[in-house]
């Protein structure tokens, strides 16, 4: 059964981390990919359909952002599977080098099953980003749209379902409490480019929520008015008005509207979320995909 605790957030983001080696294992190379296994443990039979589905992934990634991978800058993409982390499937992107090149890592903890967060991290590497926020409003969009519904932090509902109890349960984040670096989302960052989770629960809020709010504004606004808002944010923080002509303030508030007239709709699964929320914030992500994998 495929797992997602919170704590596959330990190194979330763009990070500068030493890679793991490649050369621990097989490697294989797709037309945009360079794939290997660092457990050793895998034949170069048992690695090629993880690194058809990476390649499969990375694609419909690019196809949904009308992107392009970015080879020519940075060269393919390294993918490397490892085993779980306390029995935690996830990915993880950061920076490495090879000699003077800085080059992309993706890691994905976990061989069994498909991957979770891949296409979160592979958005995150097509599209580097310094700001949390924006980060992982691209990520988990994606991963919503071409990528694997139990992942973190939908865990097999929607990014809706959640914050919809967040408000009933008084206990939603502004937007602009969420800022550009850890601290915010529940998280801090333990040196040598490793990150530690100090509030899971607030860690799920806040991933929920950025989840929801770009599915608004993606239904709303249309993907090229996201691309703007990254490519934008590299020269100012956070234009929300110079994008969509409106500041943050009333587009939550339109956002958290929207999600209030839906109300209806999502009775169902905001109640089976609001009884894992309230039984215990820090473990209902894990819960949420215990019992959706357990329905028929």
């Amino acid at each position: 059964m495929i797992r997602v605790a919170i704590v596959l957030s330990m190194l979330m983001a763009v990070l500068s981390t030493p890679a793991t080696s490649p050369g621990s294992g097989v490697t294989l190379e797709t037309p945009q990919l360079m794939v290997s296994d660092a457990t050793g443990k895998l034949s170069k039979e048992q690695l090629k359909p993880l690194a058809d589905h990476a390649e499969e992934t990375l694609n419909k990634v690019l196809t949904f952002w009308s992107a392009d991978p970015g080879i020519e800058r940075y060269g393919k993409m390294r993918v490397i599977f490892d085993a779980p982390r306390r029995d935690v499937y996830s990915s993880v992107f950061y920076w490495g080098k090879k000699g003077e090149q800085r080059i992309r890592i993706v890691q994905v903890f976990g061989t069994d099953g498909a991957p979770q967060m891949l296409a979160h991290k592979f958005t995150s590497a097509v599209f580097p980003q310094k700001d949390k926020l924006i980060r992982n409003m691209m990520g988990i969009l994606t991963e919503t749209q071409v990528g694997n519904p139990f992942t973190f932090p939908m865990c097999g509902f929607s990014s809706d379902d959640w914050v919809w109890v967040l408000l009933k349960r008084k206990s939603y984040i502004p937007l602009s409490e969420l800022g550009p670096d850890h601290d915010s989302w529940g998280m801090k960052d333990a040196g040598g480019g490793k990150l530690s989770i100090h509030d899971k629960a607030k860690q799920h809020k806040a991933y929920a929520e950025a989840g929801s709010f770009a599915n608004y504004l993606f239904s709303t606004y249309g993907i090229n008015k996201i691309k703007q808002l990254h490519r934008l944010s590299h020269e100012k923080e956070r234009p929300w008005e110079d994008v969509f002509r409106i500041g943050l303030q009333e587009l939550e508030a339109n956002w958290l509207k929207t999600l209030s007239a839906d109300e209806k709709t999502r009775e169902e699964n905001a109640s089976i979320v609001m009884e894992l929320f309230e039984r215990n914030p820090g473990t209902a992500c894990a819960e949420a995909q215990k019992l959706v994998t357990k329905k028929p």
